[in-house]
């Protein structure tokens, strides 16, 4: 038996098939005209559309008006970063002029020392090599 000889049957299978699962499928939903006698209401639908506008209106003003607090503390926090680093820089000057040399050599004299005339320098090889000597010695 030839499988062309079965292509008809199996398309007139289909199509029954295909006709009978949108029959399925549309049963499922319910049909959606209002009863007789009965007119159906906008007013529920209107209501729910408000709501959520209502509600949305008042969640973006909740958040702008949280932003506009931060906002507000950041830039106090600026003011405060830039306060800082002025007294910062000032304290830096202050240093740089008490530690010139003129200003050291100043309180050193006020505090009693001497200024040395020529510099002497310790020679550590000789005094290494007295120290030898000592340990040596019986």
């Amino acid at each position: 038996m030839a499988l062309s000889a079965l292509a008809p049957a199996f398309e007139r299978s289909r199509k029954t098939v295909l006709r009978k699962s949108t029959q399925a499928v549309l049963r499922l939903v319910p049909e959606l005209r209002p009863v007789p006698g009965e007119q159906a209401s906008d007013r529920t639908f209107y209501g729910v559309i408000a709501a959520i506008l209502i509600a949305g209106l008042l969640g973006l003003l909740g958040i702008n008006i949280l932003l506009g607090n931060d906002a507000v503390r950041i830039r106090e926090l600026k003011l405060e970063a830039i306060a800082i680093n002025e007294e910062r820089e000032a304290a830096l000057r202050e240093v740089a002029t008490l530690s010139t040399s003129e200003t050291l050599a100043e309180r050193a004299i006020s505090l009693g020392m001497v200024p040395s005339g020529t510099p002497q320098f310790v020679d550590i090889s000789i005094a290494n090599e007295v120290a030898n000597k000592e340990a040596n010695k019986p």
